[in-house]
Protein backbone atom coordinates (compact mmCIF):
# COMPACT_ATOMS: atom_id res chain seq x y z
CA UNK A 1 0.00 0.00 0.00
CA UNK A 2 1.27 3.63 -0.58
CA UNK A 3 -0.55 5.53 1.24
CA UNK A 4 -3.57 5.09 3.72
CA UNK A 5 -6.78 7.14 4.67
CA UNK A 6 -6.86 8.07 8.68
CA UNK A 7 -10.61 9.22 8.94
CA UNK A 8 -11.40 10.78 12.43
CA UNK A 9 -15.03 11.60 13.22
CA UNK A 10 -17.18 12.97 15.72
CA UNK A 11 -19.32 15.67 16.52
CA UNK A 12 -18.16 19.14 17.41
CA UNK A 13 -16.84 19.72 21.11
CA UNK A 14 -15.20 16.21 20.61
CA UNK A 15 -11.84 17.39 20.29
CA UNK A 16 -11.30 15.91 16.07
CA UNK A 17 -9.01 19.08 15.10
CA UNK A 18 -7.03 19.43 18.66
CA UNK A 19 -6.03 15.62 18.15
CA UNK A 20 -5.87 15.67 14.22
CA UNK A 21 -2.86 17.92 14.04
CA UNK A 22 -0.17 16.56 16.56
CA UNK A 23 -0.94 13.22 14.87
CA UNK A 24 -0.36 14.73 11.74
CA UNK A 25 2.97 16.59 12.59
CA UNK A 26 3.93 13.23 14.38
CA UNK A 27 3.50 11.35 11.11
CA UNK A 28 5.30 14.15 9.11
CA UNK A 29 8.59 13.64 11.50
CA UNK A 30 8.71 10.44 11.43
CA UNK A 31 9.65 10.80 7.83
CA UNK A 32 5.98 10.51 5.83
CA UNK A 33 3.77 12.86 3.63
CA UNK A 34 0.99 13.87 5.41
CA UNK A 35 -2.53 15.72 3.69
CA UNK A 36 -5.29 16.41 5.80
CA UNK A 37 -8.93 17.18 4.89
CA UNK A 38 -11.16 18.93 7.63
CA UNK A 39 -14.83 18.75 7.10
CA UNK A 40 -16.99 20.57 9.29
CA UNK A 41 -20.54 22.20 10.03
CA UNK A 42 -21.56 25.47 10.85
CA UNK A 43 -21.90 24.82 14.56
CA UNK A 44 -20.10 24.83 17.40
CA UNK A 45 -21.41 21.56 19.07
CA UNK A 46 -22.87 19.04 17.82
CA UNK A 47 -23.83 18.19 14.50
CA UNK A 48 -20.82 15.72 12.20
CA UNK A 49 -17.04 16.55 11.16
CA UNK A 50 -14.60 14.17 10.41
CA UNK A 51 -10.62 14.99 9.50
CA UNK A 52 -9.14 12.84 6.61
CA UNK A 53 -4.99 12.05 7.14
CA UNK A 54 -4.13 10.66 3.62
CA UNK A 55 -0.34 9.18 4.81
CA UNK A 56 2.25 8.07 2.50
CA UNK A 57 5.84 8.55 1.42
CA UNK A 58 5.27 10.11 -1.58
CA UNK A 59 3.84 13.74 -1.72
CA UNK A 60 0.35 14.30 -1.66
CA UNK A 61 -1.31 17.44 -2.87
CA UNK A 62 -5.22 15.85 -2.77
CA UNK A 63 -7.58 13.59 -0.82
CA UNK A 64 -8.84 10.52 -2.00
CA UNK A 65 -11.75 8.46 -1.45
CA UNK A 66 -11.90 5.43 0.91
CA UNK A 67 -11.06 4.79 4.44
CA UNK A 68 -8.18 2.54 5.59
CA UNK A 69 -8.11 3.12 9.73
CA UNK A 70 -11.61 4.62 11.25
CA UNK A 71 -11.53 6.49 14.23
CA UNK A 72 -15.17 7.00 15.58
CA UNK A 73 -15.84 8.94 18.72
CA UNK A 74 -19.72 8.56 18.29
CA UNK A 75 -21.75 6.38 16.79
CA UNK A 76 -23.05 8.61 13.83
CA UNK A 77 -18.96 8.35 12.69
CA UNK A 78 -19.95 4.40 12.13
CA UNK A 79 -22.98 4.55 10.42
CA UNK A 80 -22.02 7.45 8.17
CA UNK A 81 -18.42 5.84 6.89
CA UNK A 82 -18.38 2.45 7.64
CA UNK A 83 -19.36 1.78 3.89
CA UNK A 84 -16.42 3.49 2.90
CA UNK A 85 -14.18 1.28 4.49
CA UNK A 86 -11.23 -0.66 2.66
CA UNK A 87 -11.00 -4.74 2.61
CA UNK A 88 -8.24 -4.38 5.35
CA UNK A 89 -9.88 -1.74 7.30
CA UNK A 90 -10.15 -1.16 10.80
CA UNK A 91 -12.05 0.65 13.28
CA UNK A 92 -11.15 2.23 16.46
CA UNK A 93 -13.64 3.47 18.98
CA UNK A 94 -14.96 5.06 21.89
CA UNK A 95 -16.54 2.13 24.02
CA UNK A 96 -18.21 4.39 25.95
CA UNK A 97 -20.32 5.89 23.09
CA UNK A 98 -19.79 3.17 19.94
CA UNK A 99 -22.20 0.52 21.08
CA UNK A 100 -22.37 -1.21 17.91
CA UNK A 101 -19.76 -1.77 15.14
CA UNK A 102 -20.17 -3.71 12.07
CA UNK A 103 -19.84 -7.69 12.15
CA UNK A 104 -16.59 -9.27 10.89
CA UNK A 105 -14.43 -5.76 10.94
CA UNK A 106 -11.23 -5.84 12.89
CA UNK A 107 -11.99 -3.05 15.95
CA UNK A 108 -9.75 -1.76 18.50
CA UNK A 109 -12.34 -0.06 21.36
CA UNK A 110 -10.62 2.18 23.82
CA UNK A 111 -12.06 3.49 27.22
CA UNK A 112 -10.87 5.83 29.88
CA UNK A 113 -10.94 2.94 32.09
CA UNK A 114 -8.14 1.27 29.58
CA UNK A 115 -6.12 3.85 28.94
CA UNK A 116 -5.77 5.49 32.35
CA UNK A 117 -6.89 3.49 35.11
CA UNK A 118 -8.37 5.36 38.31
CA UNK A 119 -7.86 8.35 36.33
CA UNK A 120 -10.67 11.15 36.38
CA UNK A 121 -9.72 12.19 32.48
CA UNK A 122 -11.87 14.03 29.90
CA UNK A 123 -12.69 13.27 26.28
CA UNK A 124 -9.26 14.40 25.14
CA UNK A 125 -7.35 11.85 26.70
CA UNK A 126 -9.24 9.46 24.72
CA UNK A 127 -8.73 11.13 21.45
CA UNK A 128 -4.67 10.89 22.56
CA UNK A 129 -5.08 7.11 22.84
CA UNK A 130 -6.82 6.70 19.61
CA UNK A 131 -3.96 8.55 17.85
CA UNK A 132 -1.58 6.64 19.89
CA UNK A 133 -3.37 3.40 18.64
CA UNK A 134 -2.93 4.78 15.14
CA UNK A 135 0.78 5.15 15.43
CA UNK A 136 1.02 1.71 17.32
CA UNK A 137 -0.37 0.48 14.03
CA UNK A 138 1.59 2.13 10.99
CA UNK A 139 4.78 1.12 13.37
CA UNK A 140 6.06 4.47 14.34
CA UNK A 141 7.46 5.30 17.63
CA UNK A 142 4.92 7.20 19.79
CA UNK A 143 7.61 9.75 21.64
CA UNK A 144 7.28 12.16 19.03
CA UNK A 145 3.23 12.30 19.56
CA UNK A 146 3.64 12.50 23.31
CA UNK A 147 6.13 14.97 22.91
CA UNK A 148 3.60 16.92 20.80
CA UNK A 149 0.55 16.73 23.06
CA UNK A 150 2.60 18.06 25.97
CA UNK A 151 2.80 21.13 23.93
CA UNK A 152 -0.51 21.57 22.97
CA UNK A 153 -2.04 20.70 26.32
CA UNK A 154 0.60 22.80 28.55
CA UNK A 155 -1.60 25.49 29.15
CA UNK A 156 -4.47 22.92 30.37
CA UNK A 157 -2.56 22.32 33.72
CA UNK A 158 0.45 19.59 34.13
CA UNK A 159 -2.09 16.72 34.98
CA UNK A 160 -3.82 17.60 31.83
CA UNK A 161 -0.94 17.02 29.47
CA UNK A 162 0.56 14.14 31.35
CA UNK A 163 -2.77 12.61 30.93
CA UNK A 164 -2.56 12.82 27.52
CA UNK A 165 0.82 11.82 27.55
CA UNK A 166 -0.06 8.49 29.11
CA UNK A 167 -2.93 7.62 27.37
CA UNK A 168 -1.06 8.06 24.05
CA UNK A 169 1.68 5.71 25.10
CA UNK A 170 -1.56 3.15 26.50
CA UNK A 171 -3.11 3.40 23.02
CA UNK A 172 0.47 2.35 21.21
CA UNK A 173 0.78 -0.05 23.58
CA UNK A 174 -2.60 -2.07 23.13
CA UNK A 175 -2.16 -1.60 19.05
CA UNK A 176 1.19 -2.87 19.16
CA UNK A 177 -0.23 -6.17 20.23
CA UNK A 178 -2.09 -6.31 17.16
CA UNK A 179 -0.99 -7.49 13.18
CA UNK A 180 -1.26 -4.48 11.15
CA UNK A 181 -1.31 -4.74 7.79
CA UNK A 182 -0.07 -1.19 7.93
CA UNK A 183 3.61 -0.71 8.06
CA UNK A 184 5.32 2.70 7.94
CA UNK A 185 8.13 1.53 10.47
CA UNK A 186 10.94 1.25 7.76
CA UNK A 187 10.56 4.96 6.71
CA UNK A 188 12.89 7.21 8.70
CA UNK A 189 13.21 11.46 9.36
CA UNK A 190 13.86 13.65 7.03
CA UNK A 191 17.29 15.19 6.79
CA UNK A 192 15.72 18.38 6.88
CA UNK A 193 12.51 19.26 9.21
CA UNK A 194 9.90 19.77 7.13
CA UNK A 195 6.36 21.81 7.23
CA UNK A 196 2.59 20.82 7.69
CA UNK A 197 0.67 23.72 7.14
CA UNK A 198 -2.74 25.07 5.39
CA UNK A 199 -3.36 27.33 2.45
CA UNK A 200 -3.93 29.86 4.45
CA UNK A 201 -0.65 29.60 6.27
CA UNK A 202 1.26 29.78 3.93
CA UNK A 203 -0.38 32.71 2.36
CA UNK A 204 0.08 34.16 5.95
CA UNK A 205 3.59 33.32 5.91
CA UNK A 206 3.62 34.69 2.47
CA UNK A 207 2.44 38.36 3.65
CA UNK A 208 4.96 38.44 6.29
CA UNK A 209 7.60 37.57 4.76
CA UNK A 210 6.77 40.97 1.89
CA UNK A 211 6.23 43.37 4.94
CA UNK A 212 2.71 42.92 5.77
CA UNK A 213 2.18 45.46 8.55
CA UNK A 214 -1.87 46.02 8.61
CA UNK A 215 -4.31 43.62 8.68
CA UNK A 216 -8.10 44.36 9.26
CA UNK A 217 -11.40 42.52 8.56
CA UNK A 218 -14.46 41.10 9.92
CA UNK A 219 -14.52 37.51 10.89
CA UNK A 220 -16.45 35.14 8.28
CA UNK A 221 -15.69 31.33 7.23
CA UNK A 222 -13.57 30.47 5.80
CA UNK A 223 -11.61 34.05 5.30
CA UNK A 224 -10.93 33.82 9.14
CA UNK A 225 -8.72 30.84 9.32
CA UNK A 226 -5.92 33.25 7.30
CA UNK A 227 -7.15 36.45 9.57
CA UNK A 228 -6.49 34.43 12.57
CA UNK A 229 -3.09 32.89 11.07
CA UNK A 230 -1.50 36.67 10.57
CA UNK A 231 -2.90 37.51 14.10
CA UNK A 232 -1.15 35.05 16.02
CA UNK A 233 2.05 36.30 14.45
CA UNK A 234 1.33 39.84 14.54
CA UNK A 235 3.09 40.60 17.93
CA UNK A 236 6.51 39.05 16.83
CA UNK A 237 6.17 40.77 13.03
CA UNK A 238 4.74 43.93 14.59
CA UNK A 239 1.68 43.73 12.32
CA UNK A 240 -1.56 46.01 13.21
CA UNK A 241 -4.48 43.87 13.55
CA UNK A 242 -8.04 45.25 13.60
CA UNK A 243 -11.43 43.42 13.74
CA UNK A 244 -13.56 45.99 12.33
CA UNK A 245 -17.22 46.04 12.56
CA UNK A 246 -18.46 45.04 8.96
CA UNK A 247 -16.66 44.40 5.53
CA UNK A 248 -17.47 48.20 4.25
CA UNK A 249 -15.19 49.39 7.08
CA UNK A 250 -12.80 46.95 6.32
CA UNK A 251 -11.66 47.42 2.90
CA UNK A 252 -11.37 51.26 4.06
CA UNK A 253 -10.00 50.67 6.68
CA UNK A 254 -7.19 48.99 4.97
CA UNK A 255 -7.05 51.90 2.17
CA UNK A 256 -6.63 54.54 4.77
CA UNK A 257 -3.69 52.58 5.81
CA UNK A 258 -2.30 52.28 2.90
CA UNK A 259 -2.44 55.53 1.43
CA UNK A 260 -0.65 56.30 4.82
CA UNK A 261 2.22 53.85 3.71
CA UNK A 262 1.08 50.79 5.11
CA UNK A 263 1.15 47.22 3.03
CA UNK A 264 -2.43 46.85 4.11
CA UNK A 265 -4.65 43.59 3.90
CA UNK A 266 -7.82 42.67 4.13
CA UNK A 267 -9.84 39.98 2.94
CA UNK A 268 -13.91 38.05 3.47
CA UNK A 269 -16.06 35.40 2.31
CA UNK A 270 -18.85 35.17 -0.18
CA UNK A 271 -21.92 37.98 0.96
CA UNK A 272 -18.96 40.10 3.15
CA UNK A 273 -17.38 40.94 -0.20
CA UNK A 274 -20.55 42.30 -1.72
CA UNK A 275 -20.23 45.28 1.00
CA UNK A 276 -16.54 45.68 0.09
CA UNK A 277 -17.40 46.55 -3.99
CA UNK A 278 -17.73 50.39 -3.36
CA UNK A 279 -14.24 50.55 -1.54
CA UNK A 280 -12.65 48.30 -5.04
CA UNK A 281 -14.20 51.21 -7.09
CA UNK A 282 -12.29 53.77 -4.53
CA UNK A 283 -8.98 51.82 -4.66
CA UNK A 284 -9.12 51.68 -8.49
CA UNK A 285 -10.26 55.64 -8.76
CA UNK A 286 -7.68 56.88 -6.39
CA UNK A 287 -4.33 53.93 -7.32
CA UNK A 288 -3.84 53.06 -3.74
CA UNK A 289 -2.48 49.72 -3.36
CA UNK A 290 -4.74 46.99 -1.75
CA UNK A 291 -4.54 43.49 -1.43
CA UNK A 292 -8.43 41.40 -0.95
CA UNK A 293 -8.65 37.76 -0.40
CA UNK A 294 -12.11 36.46 -1.02
CA UNK A 295 -12.49 33.08 0.63
CA UNK A 296 -15.45 31.85 -1.36
CA UNK A 297 -18.16 29.72 0.02
CA UNK A 298 -21.27 28.14 -1.92
CA UNK A 299 -23.73 30.99 -2.33
CA UNK A 300 -25.44 33.02 -3.10
CA UNK A 301 -25.99 35.07 0.27
CA UNK A 302 -24.21 33.56 2.89
CA UNK A 303 -24.37 30.00 1.20
CA UNK A 304 -22.96 27.03 3.18
CA UNK A 305 -20.73 28.70 5.70
CA UNK A 306 -17.99 25.84 5.91
CA UNK A 307 -18.01 24.20 2.50
CA UNK A 308 -16.03 24.53 -0.60
CA UNK A 309 -16.43 26.06 -4.12
CA UNK A 310 -15.35 28.33 -6.81
CA UNK A 311 -18.01 30.39 -7.57
CA UNK A 312 -17.22 34.06 -6.84
CA UNK A 313 -14.70 34.06 -9.94
CA UNK A 314 -17.22 35.98 -12.24
CA UNK A 315 -17.99 38.16 -9.53
CA UNK A 316 -14.37 39.24 -8.63
CA UNK A 317 -13.86 40.03 -11.97
CA UNK A 318 -16.12 42.28 -12.32
CA UNK A 319 -16.80 43.83 -9.10
CA UNK A 320 -16.49 47.80 -8.78
CA UNK A 321 -17.76 50.51 -11.04
CA UNK A 322 -16.78 50.71 -14.70
CA UNK A 323 -14.07 49.49 -16.19
CA UNK A 324 -11.24 49.82 -13.93
CA UNK A 325 -7.92 47.35 -13.75
CA UNK A 326 -7.18 44.98 -11.07
CA UNK A 327 -4.82 41.78 -10.74
CA UNK A 328 -6.46 38.12 -9.64
CA UNK A 329 -4.72 35.27 -8.50
CA UNK A 330 -5.86 31.51 -7.67
CA UNK A 331 -3.07 29.15 -5.94
CA UNK A 332 -3.51 25.85 -5.72
CA UNK A 333 -1.06 24.86 -3.44
CA UNK A 334 0.14 26.09 0.21
CA UNK A 335 3.72 26.64 -1.27
CA UNK A 336 1.53 28.93 -4.55
CA UNK A 337 -0.35 30.64 -1.48
CA UNK A 338 3.04 31.68 -0.17
CA UNK A 339 4.66 32.90 -3.79
CA UNK A 340 1.62 34.68 -4.70
CA UNK A 341 0.70 36.97 -1.18
CA UNK A 342 4.56 38.11 -1.90
CA UNK A 343 3.22 38.95 -5.76
CA UNK A 344 -0.02 40.68 -4.47
CA UNK A 345 1.70 42.78 -2.03
CA UNK A 346 4.49 43.93 -4.86
CA UNK A 347 2.39 44.24 -7.12
CA UNK A 348 -0.54 46.40 -5.44
CA UNK A 349 2.16 48.90 -4.87
CA UNK A 350 3.90 48.60 -7.72
CA UNK A 351 0.85 49.26 -10.58
CA UNK A 352 -1.40 51.01 -7.73
CA UNK A 353 -4.46 48.75 -7.98
CA UNK A 354 -6.35 46.14 -5.99
CA UNK A 355 -5.30 42.43 -5.82
CA UNK A 356 -7.43 39.83 -4.99
CA UNK A 357 -6.53 35.82 -4.11
CA UNK A 358 -9.31 33.67 -4.13
CA UNK A 359 -9.29 30.98 -1.84
CA UNK A 360 -11.78 28.07 -0.20
CA UNK A 361 -12.36 26.49 2.72
CA UNK A 362 -10.89 23.22 0.98
CA UNK A 363 -7.60 25.24 0.05
CA UNK A 364 -7.38 27.51 3.27
CA UNK A 365 -7.73 24.50 5.74
CA UNK A 366 -6.14 21.47 4.75
CA UNK A 367 -2.48 20.92 5.86
CA UNK A 368 -0.37 19.79 3.38
CA UNK A 369 3.39 18.44 3.84
CA UNK A 370 6.00 20.64 2.11
CA UNK A 371 9.89 21.05 2.32
CA UNK A 372 11.23 24.21 3.83
CA UNK A 373 12.86 25.13 0.68
CA UNK A 374 9.71 25.46 -1.15
CA UNK A 375 9.43 29.04 1.05
CA UNK A 376 12.29 31.22 0.10
CA UNK A 377 12.90 34.26 1.33
CA UNK A 378 10.47 37.71 -0.28
CA UNK A 379 11.50 39.89 -1.79
CA UNK A 380 10.11 42.93 -0.36
CA UNK A 381 9.48 45.68 -3.56
CA UNK A 382 8.46 49.31 -2.95
CA UNK A 383 7.68 51.81 -5.36
CA UNK A 384 7.55 55.33 -3.87
CA UNK A 385 8.65 58.50 -4.89
CA UNK A 386 10.85 59.91 -2.76
CA UNK A 387 11.60 63.50 -4.94
CA UNK A 388 11.84 66.90 -3.51
CA UNK A 389 11.41 68.95 -6.85
CA UNK A 390 8.27 70.84 -6.91
CA UNK A 391 4.99 70.29 -9.01
CA UNK A 392 4.45 66.83 -7.95
CA UNK A 393 1.21 65.62 -10.16
CA UNK A 394 -0.07 62.55 -7.74
CA UNK A 395 -1.75 61.41 -11.08
CA UNK A 396 0.85 62.06 -13.49
CA UNK A 397 0.11 61.12 -17.05
CA UNK A 398 2.45 58.24 -17.64
CA UNK A 399 2.90 55.60 -20.94
CA UNK A 400 3.07 52.77 -18.61
CA UNK A 401 -0.13 54.19 -16.38
CA UNK A 402 1.99 54.37 -12.95
CA UNK A 403 2.30 57.70 -11.71
CA UNK A 404 4.24 58.74 -9.09
CA UNK A 405 3.28 57.87 -5.58
CA UNK A 406 4.58 59.98 -2.25
CA UNK A 407 3.25 59.51 1.04
CA UNK A 408 1.50 62.73 2.87
CA UNK A 409 2.88 64.51 5.23
CA UNK A 410 6.90 63.37 3.69
CA UNK A 411 8.92 65.52 1.91
CA UNK A 412 7.32 68.20 -0.13
CA UNK A 413 4.80 68.75 -2.55
CA UNK A 414 0.84 68.32 -1.48
CA UNK A 415 -0.36 64.55 -2.19
CA UNK A 416 -3.90 65.12 -3.07
CA UNK A 417 -6.33 61.77 -3.66
CA UNK A 418 -10.00 62.27 -5.21
CA UNK A 419 -12.42 59.58 -5.40
CA UNK A 420 -14.14 61.72 -7.90
CA UNK A 421 -12.67 61.64 -11.81
CA UNK A 422 -9.70 64.01 -11.61
CA UNK A 423 -6.64 65.67 -12.88
CA UNK A 424 -3.42 65.09 -12.92
CA UNK A 425 -3.13 66.73 -9.92
CA UNK A 426 -5.77 65.03 -8.30
CA UNK A 427 -8.07 67.89 -8.43
CA UNK A 428 -11.81 66.83 -9.31
CA UNK A 429 -12.93 67.47 -12.98
CA UNK A 430 -15.68 66.72 -15.34
CA UNK A 431 -13.38 67.75 -18.75
CA UNK A 432 -14.59 64.93 -20.70
CA UNK A 433 -11.04 65.39 -22.78
CA UNK A 434 -8.91 65.17 -18.87
CA UNK A 435 -11.74 61.70 -18.83
CA UNK A 436 -10.58 60.05 -21.74
CA UNK A 437 -7.12 60.26 -20.92
CA UNK A 438 -7.04 59.23 -17.14
CA UNK A 439 -9.28 56.15 -17.54
CA UNK A 440 -6.55 54.90 -20.54
CA UNK A 441 -3.60 55.69 -18.09
CA UNK A 442 -5.55 53.32 -15.02
CA UNK A 443 -6.12 50.83 -18.11
CA UNK A 444 -2.70 50.80 -19.43
CA UNK A 445 -1.21 49.57 -16.31
CA UNK A 446 -3.10 46.25 -17.26
CA UNK A 447 -0.12 45.84 -20.37
CA UNK A 448 2.49 46.36 -18.01
CA UNK A 449 0.86 43.66 -15.82
CA UNK A 450 0.24 40.96 -18.39
CA UNK A 451 3.82 41.18 -18.89
CA UNK A 452 4.70 40.04 -15.26
CA UNK A 453 2.19 36.90 -15.32
CA UNK A 454 3.30 33.55 -15.29
CA UNK A 455 1.24 31.37 -13.05
CA UNK A 456 0.82 28.37 -15.19
CA UNK A 457 1.21 25.02 -14.12
CA UNK A 458 1.70 21.96 -16.81
CA UNK A 459 2.67 18.83 -16.92
CA UNK A 460 2.05 15.50 -19.01
CA UNK A 461 3.03 15.13 -22.24
CA UNK A 462 3.12 18.67 -24.40
CA UNK A 463 1.62 16.75 -27.69
CA UNK A 464 -0.93 14.91 -25.28
CA UNK A 465 -4.65 15.16 -27.37
CA UNK A 466 -6.66 15.72 -24.37
CA UNK A 467 -5.87 18.74 -22.08
CA UNK A 468 -7.79 18.85 -18.43
CA UNK A 469 -7.67 22.79 -17.79
CA UNK A 470 -8.08 23.88 -13.85
CA UNK A 471 -7.62 27.04 -11.11
CA UNK A 472 -7.34 27.24 -7.91
CA UNK A 473 -7.48 24.28 -5.08
CA UNK A 474 -8.38 21.99 -7.86
CA UNK A 475 -4.62 21.59 -8.81
CA UNK A 476 -3.66 18.35 -6.31
CA UNK A 477 -6.73 16.21 -7.16
CA UNK A 478 -6.19 17.34 -11.25
CA UNK A 479 -2.65 16.67 -10.98
CA UNK A 480 -2.83 13.17 -9.83
CA UNK A 481 -5.82 12.26 -11.85
CA UNK A 482 -3.38 13.44 -14.86
CA UNK A 483 -0.63 11.10 -12.95
CA UNK A 484 -3.06 8.43 -13.08
CA UNK A 485 -3.88 8.02 -16.84
CA UNK A 486 -0.66 8.94 -17.71
CA UNK A 487 0.75 5.82 -15.88
CA UNK A 488 -2.27 4.13 -18.15
CA UNK A 489 -0.98 5.04 -21.31
CA UNK A 490 -3.91 7.43 -21.39
CA UNK A 491 -1.70 10.61 -22.79
CA UNK A 492 -3.58 13.44 -21.20
CA UNK A 493 -1.93 17.21 -19.91
CA UNK A 494 -2.73 19.03 -17.10
CA UNK A 495 -2.40 23.27 -17.26
CA UNK A 496 -3.34 25.02 -13.62
CA UNK A 497 -3.64 28.65 -14.10
CA UNK A 498 -3.27 30.54 -10.67
CA UNK A 499 -3.10 33.78 -12.31
CA UNK A 500 -6.36 34.40 -13.66
CA UNK A 501 -6.39 38.37 -14.51
CA UNK A 502 -5.02 40.08 -16.13
CA UNK A 503 -6.08 36.98 -18.27
CA UNK A 504 -2.30 35.45 -20.00
CA UNK A 505 -4.24 35.03 -23.18
CA UNK A 506 -1.13 34.26 -25.52
CA UNK A 507 0.63 31.85 -22.93
CA UNK A 508 -2.82 29.85 -22.54
CA UNK A 509 -3.18 29.87 -26.04
CA UNK A 510 0.62 28.43 -26.45
CA UNK A 511 0.32 25.93 -23.56
CA UNK A 512 -2.81 24.33 -25.26
CA UNK A 513 -1.61 24.45 -28.81
CA UNK A 514 -1.16 20.53 -28.64
CA UNK A 515 -4.69 19.62 -27.37
CA UNK A 516 -7.28 18.31 -29.88
CA UNK A 517 -9.75 18.02 -27.12
CA UNK A 518 -10.38 20.33 -24.05
CA UNK A 519 -11.49 19.23 -20.68
CA UNK A 520 -11.80 22.15 -17.95
CA UNK A 521 -12.45 21.66 -14.36
CA UNK A 522 -13.93 23.95 -11.81
CA UNK A 523 -16.20 24.04 -8.45
CA UNK A 524 -19.37 26.30 -9.73
CA UNK A 525 -22.00 25.18 -11.73
CA UNK A 526 -21.58 27.29 -14.68
CA UNK A 527 -17.62 26.96 -15.94
CA UNK A 528 -16.72 30.10 -15.05
CA UNK A 529 -13.39 29.75 -15.99
CA UNK A 530 -14.60 28.20 -19.77
CA UNK A 531 -16.09 31.65 -19.88
CA UNK A 532 -13.42 33.30 -19.08
CA UNK A 533 -11.00 30.74 -21.75
CA UNK A 534 -13.71 31.67 -24.53
CA UNK A 535 -13.83 35.07 -23.79
CA UNK A 536 -10.26 35.60 -24.04
CA UNK A 537 -8.70 32.85 -26.36
CA UNK A 538 -11.56 32.17 -28.59
CA UNK A 539 -10.81 28.10 -27.12
CA UNK A 540 -13.53 26.29 -24.94
CA UNK A 541 -14.01 23.51 -23.42
CA UNK A 542 -15.27 20.17 -25.43
CA UNK A 543 -16.20 18.61 -21.72
CA UNK A 544 -16.77 19.84 -18.02
CA UNK A 545 -16.13 18.06 -15.19
CA UNK A 546 -17.71 20.27 -12.35
CA UNK A 547 -18.64 20.18 -8.48
CA UNK A 548 -21.07 22.43 -6.40
CA UNK A 549 -22.16 20.45 -3.91
CA UNK A 550 -19.76 21.67 -1.39
CA UNK A 551 -17.09 19.03 -1.10
CA UNK A 552 -13.87 19.26 -2.86
CA UNK A 553 -12.74 17.29 -5.79
CA UNK A 554 -11.15 14.30 -5.55
CA UNK A 555 -9.28 12.21 -8.46
CA UNK A 556 -11.81 9.38 -8.04
CA UNK A 557 -14.49 12.00 -8.80
CA UNK A 558 -12.50 13.68 -11.70
CA UNK A 559 -12.04 10.19 -13.25
CA UNK A 560 -15.23 9.25 -13.22
CA UNK A 561 -16.14 12.53 -15.00
CA UNK A 562 -13.89 12.15 -17.50
CA UNK A 563 -15.44 8.59 -18.14
CA UNK A 564 -16.28 8.35 -22.19
CA UNK A 565 -14.12 11.19 -23.07
CA UNK A 566 -10.50 9.23 -22.39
Amino acid sequence: MTDLNILIGGAAGQGVHSISLPLGKALVRHGLRVHMLQDYQSRIRGGHLFNVLRVGEASLLSPREGVDLLVALNQETVALHREELSPPGLIIYDVEQVKEVPAGVPSLGLSHETLLPGAAAGEIALNAGAAGAILGLLGVPVEGLAGLLEATFADKGPEVAAWNRAAAQRGHEMARERQSPFDFSRVSPPPSPRLLLSGHEGMALGALAAGLNFICGYPMTPWTSLFNAVSLRAARWGVVVEQTEDEIAAINMALGASFAGARALTGTSGGGFCLMTEGVGLAAMTETPLVVVVAMRPGPSTGLPTRTGQGDLGFVLSAGQDDSPRALFTPGTPAQGYALMVRALNFADKYQLPVFILTDQYFGDSQVTHEADEFPPAAVERFLDGGAKAGYERYALRESGISPRRLPGFGPGLVVADSDEHTPDGHLTEDLEVRVKMHEKRLRKLEGLRGELSGITAAGPADAPLALVCWGSTLGPAAEAVSRLNAENTPVRLVHLSELWPFPRQAVASVLAGARKLVVVEGNACGQLNRLLRQETGLAADHLVLRYDGRPFTPEYLLRGLAGVV
